[in-house]
């Protein structure tokens, strides 16, 4: 590998090339690298320096926690990197008192996020033992108003709320009816779109009269949204 391709290499992993970084230098680096990117909503970039990441993601040094590079987590599952999660957390716009649905809960890093902005969060997850980390990463935390609920999220919702926002991590093809159908009105969705070898972000706003506008954001590196409950893990 030449010199330049080295660099290259190292700056998409996160990997400063004079050595590791500090935990609160890599934090520091992150949220200004937020705001260069016009994320300066005061609340969420707060809760990001107040949410400690190694809890949810152990194992990892502080400058891949903070890259723009999802990592490898239990059950062959990825967690979304944080410069996603921020760009989530903008379309979402969460505020104090919302009730917020997610579909994947991963290492339960973005639902703790989510908590930390004031929301209460019910999170479906396929996986056992995701449950059971993220469960301890949020009480290590002091995170009390995120509910995870083991379940295929696609299939069947066991409770019958509505919700003011809902997050998708992963992408669909058809335009989320079900989960729409569970939006109150001027609630907000946000999900991944595939159209062919593409994936997009989209965000769903509806109005009083419970029709949902779709909006094209951009381009997405999100997987696909799997469904079905593992017997296992």
């Amino acid at each position: 590998m030449s010199r330049d391709a080295a660099s290259d290499r190292r700056e998409e992993e996160g990997v400063e090339p004079g050595g590791p970084l500090s935990a609160d230098t890599a934090l520091a680096r992150f949220i200004l690298d937020l705001r260069s990117r016009g994320q300066t909503d005061s609340a969420m970039l707060t809760a990001f320096e107040r949410l400690p990441r190694h809890l949810f993601i152990p194992g990892f040094p502080p400058e891949r926690l903070y890259s723009p590079v999802s990592l490898p987590i239990p059950c062959g599952e990825e967690a979304t990197d944080p410069f996603s999660i921020a760009r989530h957390l903008a379309l979402l716009d969460i505020r104090p008192g919302h009730r917020v649905l997610e579909i994947g809960l991963g290492s339960g890093f973005q639902a703790a996020i989510m908590a930390r902005l004031g929301a209460s969060v019910t999170s479906y997850e396929r996986y056992r033992s995701l449950i059971r980390q993220a469960e301890q990463a949020c009480r290590q935390a002091g995170i009390t108003s995120v509910t995870p609920m083991l379940g295929d999220g696609l299939a069947r919702l066991d409770r019958p709320d509505s919700f003011d926002r809902i997050i998708l991590n992963g992408a669909l093809e058809l335009p989320p009816q079900t989960f729409l159908d569970r939006l109150n009105p001027h609630g907000i969705l946000v999900g991944h779109r595939r159209r062919g070898l593409e994936t997009r972000l989209a965000v769903w706003r509806k109005d009083l009269t419970g029709q949902a506008a779709e909006q094209d954001v951009g381009p997405s590196r999100l997987g696909p949204l799997r469904g079905g409950l593992t017997l296992v893990l």
